[in-house]
């Protein structure tokens, strides 16, 4: 064997060996770590914002529709949340799922709390990104809630309560979920 040959057999089987061990070896970089969940929604003002413009708070989507009763009960307990905690530390985004409906419709259901005194003054949107990845069980409304990492930590369908069970609640229906026990936990 020549000694061109010999070299370029050399340096192929140092590179080889170069590559397999600094491959797989390394510390994953910021862009390779897990960012959580992500997704686009837009606004009722018309921008488009997405779930990772809140990392470093707790998040609870909220998804709903006007027309839908329970969601309105969720509201109120939603804006228990809201007025508990800081609004460092928790945002709520309640993203309407029906297609059908307007920001008009939407701003209209807004406006009637207010009338009554409860002003929901958290992010209110409209699906952009198919959201059906977060609603299993497939009702409304149905209450996600992130960590500040922006991972899935608690999903559920139906109605949550912030921290107390009405004293009416039917006995034979499954214990409902406290909010407050959960952003507790990430908080």
């Amino acid at each position: 064997m020549d000694l061109k040959k010999a070299t370029l057999i050399f340096f192929t089987i140092i590179s080889i060996f170069s590559m397999i061990i600094t491959s797989g070896c390394t510390a994953p970089s910021e862009n390779n770590k897990d960012n959580g969940d992500d997704f686009t929604f837009t606004i009722l003002e018309g921008s488009e914002k997405n779930l990772s413009d809140y990392r470093g708070k707790v998040v609870v989507l909220d998804m709903w529709a006007t027309w839908c009763a329970p969601c309105q009960y969720q509201m109120l307990e939603l804006k228990k949340l809201y007025d508990h905690y800081s609004k460092n530390d928790l945002q709520i985004i309640s993203i309407d799922i029906d297609p059908s409906e307007t920001v008009s419709q939407i701003q209209d259901f807004i406006n009637q709390f207010a009338n009554y005194g409860y002003n929901l003054e958290w992010t209110f949107g409209m699906e952009k990104d198919n959201l059906d990845r977060y609603m299993k069980e497939g009702g409304i409304p149905t209450l996600c809630i992130f960590d500040k990492q922006g991972n899935l930590y608690f999903r559920h369908a139906g109605l949550s309560f912030f921290n107390q069970v009405p004293s009416d609640w039917p006995s034979d229906q499954p214990e409902p979920t406290l909010l407050k026990e959960k952003i507790d936990e990430l908080i």
